[in-house]
């Protein structure tokens, strides 16, 4: 039973629709320290990303930006 189960998995198709979001880079200011870079599916999840961060290091999040936008 647990075979057929396993033979059963391997001969099914891969979904074609689970694509990997496309990541951007963008360069975090806090209140100390150097600027560093997250990567993020947009400027929202890098904006939560960046507060987290500031939050955990107990800095002031000063900036977020795309680093390259074409």
């Amino acid at each position: 039973m647990i075979l057929r189960q396993a033979d059963q998995q391997s001969k099914a198709k891969p979904q074609s629709s689970a694509r990997t979001p496309k990541l951007y880079e963008y360069e975090v200011t806090l209140s100390y320290g150097n600027p560093f870079f997250i990567l993020a599916t947009d400027s929202m999840h890098a904006a939560y990303s960046a507060l987290e961060l500031s939050t955990e290091r107990d800095n002031k999040l000063i900036n977020v930006r795309i680093t390259d936008e074409w």
